[in-house]
């Protein structure tokens, strides 16, 4: 139900072009108690340095929630009720709730994201055929697993960040629920094991309909589960505590997002993930039939957001390819379903979508663990 209802908001939204969302959010958040108010307009920063970027404007009598600290207290992180206005701010200058004790706060170096300049020039003649579908190449993913280990990230825990192509029962899930068939793919048990009930998590930052934009804003994240001004995705990060996320959007996007959009807003995911020591696994996603050319545009803003921030790229566009209709069910825009269960990597399964899905998943999941994850003479 749940679900549902985010899919109905993220097309109303939209299609309304955002004007909609500012009352029910300002609504939504009416009730919920400040931890500390801007006294008059406070500068928002980056990082806790006055030389780094603005990136917002807290306006005067502002009620806040606190994140985190320096190790002086001398920054807080911060964020607004609403969560459009998100980082430090000179601890000096606001006022406290009297239950607060800044000093109690977890230490933090994160920085915002700031965006740069859309480039189309940039993906334009990014060849998604010559990408491989398993990553060979992990950038920097064992310095993020080790930034992760710090703040105290689930070596064992993945999370899957997406829309309903990722929400769903045929998506990792039969692995964590010990319903597979493994095949000649015996080799893929020690990672199923390490990551176990993981994988069959459902994730408060992967539903039907979701958007980038919208696993960032905290109108979409589950009033249930996350705190006020909390996005989806850090919603999820919080209460998981992965060190690992699968993340695939596009096919969505392409319906509702623009291409500049659509770049900032992968970006930023993938700069939070990195952020809160998450190695962000991207993927390519599936074509959609009707909107072949956009499809090919956006999966090329995928390959180029994952060279540039040199994070590992599931290549599923290619892995696809081979399959009858692009491994596309017959509506010609989502993954094919399994023959037998999603879980079963045999066969004429792995002609369908979903299956293959999984094991190329799997397969980088295999190679990050062994090779990025492990500790040194382990």
């Amino acid at each position: 139900m749940w679900r549902r209802l985010c899919l109905l908001i993220t097309v109303i939204i939209i299609l309304a072009a955002g004007t909609s969302a500012i009352p029910a959010r300002v609504h939504a958040q009416a009730s919920v108690s400040a931890q500390a108010w801007t006294p008059y307009a406070i500068t928002v920063y980056r990082s806790p340095d006055r030389s780094d970027h603005i990136v917002g404007v807290l306006a005067p009598e502002t009620g806040v929630q606190l994140e985190g600290r320096t190790s002086d207290t001398a920054w807080v992180l911060t964020h607004s009720l609403d969560g459009i206005v998100r980082g430090w701010v000179d601890s000096g200058y606001l006022e406290y709730a009297p239950d607060i004790d800044i000093t109690g706060l977890p230490i933090s170096d994160e920085e915002m994201f700031v965006p740069l300049p859309f480039a189309p020039g940039r993906y334009r003649n990014i060849d998604l055929s010559t990408y491989p579908v398993v990553p060979t190449d992990l950038g920097q993913a064992r310095a993020i697993f080790e930034s992760g280990q710090q703040q105290n990230r689930k070596p064992t825990v993945v999370s899957k960040i997406g829309d309903c192509l990722t929400d769903n029962q045929y998506f990792l899930s039969p692995f964590g629920w010990h319903e597979y068939n493994l095949g000649n793919f015996v080799q893929l048990q020690e990672v199923i094991s390490h990551f176990s009930l993981s994988l069959s998590y459902d994730s408060l930052a992967a539903y039907d309909g979701l958007v980038t934009t919208a696993v960032l804003d905290p109108a979409f994240a589950n009033p249930m589960a996350c705190l006020p001004g909390e996005s989806p995705l850090r919603c999820e990060y919080r209460i998981r505590q992965p060190s690992v996320a699968v993340i695939m959007f596009g096919a969505q996007d392409l319906l509702f997002t623009s291409p500049a959009d659509f770049d900032r807003s992968l970006r930023r995911i993938v700069h939070e993930t990195i952020q809160a020591g998450v190695i962000p696994i991207l993927s390519t996603f599936p074509g959609n039939v009707r909107l072949w050319d956009e499809s090919v545009e956006y999966n090329q803003i995928v390959v180029l957001v994952a060279l540039d921030y040199n994070v590992p790229l599931i290549n599923l566009w290619r892995a696809l390819e081979p399959l009858p209709n692009h491994g596309l069910n017959t509506d010609g825009r989502h993954l094919s379903l399994p023959v037998t269960t999603g879980g079963d990597l045999t066969g004429d399964n792995l002609r369908q979508g979903y299956p293959l899905r999984n094991l190329v998943t799997l397969q980088t999941l295999d190679a990050l663990w062994r090779t990025a994850m492990q500790q040194p003479g382990a």
